[in-house]
């Protein structure tokens, strides 16, 4: 199955660029979807903006390391509107939040089905 993610490395690319632009932190490495990583202060050659990021880490003035996602979040971490742990629970809550919804959905799903084999039976 092909899934067309346009919209999606469209997006992690906006973010990137958000936080490049308007971060406190300094961006030390941008990993990809591919497996590679792209550090600019050894690379100044832009990367391919068809890839889709899949974190970017940043490093402070103490040199203490950060990752992020390229999301709202991490975009949010990197303008320095929350600290890195808030950034952490935050994530943690939103993981768990996708979770329940899908096993929701799949128990939804299975109970429909129950119904209808009864139902129909």
């Amino acid at each position: 199955m092909c899934v067309n993610n346009d919209f999606i490395e469209n997006q992690s690319n906006r973010i990137y660029e958000e936080i490049s632009k308007s971060t406190l932190l300094k961006v030390a490495r941008v990993e990809f979807q591919e497996g590679y990583c792209w550090e600019p202060q050894f690379e100044p050659i832009q990367f391919n903006k068809n890839n889709l990021i899949t974190k970017i880490i940043l490093k402070d003035d103490k040199n203490n390391s950060f990752t992020i996602n390229p999301d709202e979040i991490g975009l949010k971490f990197a303008k320095g509107e929350i600290s890195y742990k808030e950034y952490l629970r935050v994530q943690k809550v939103d993981d768990f939040k996708w979770i329940g919804f899908s096993i929701l959905g799949v128990g939804i799903i299975i109970s429909m089905m129950f119904t209808f084999y009864i139902y129909f039976s």
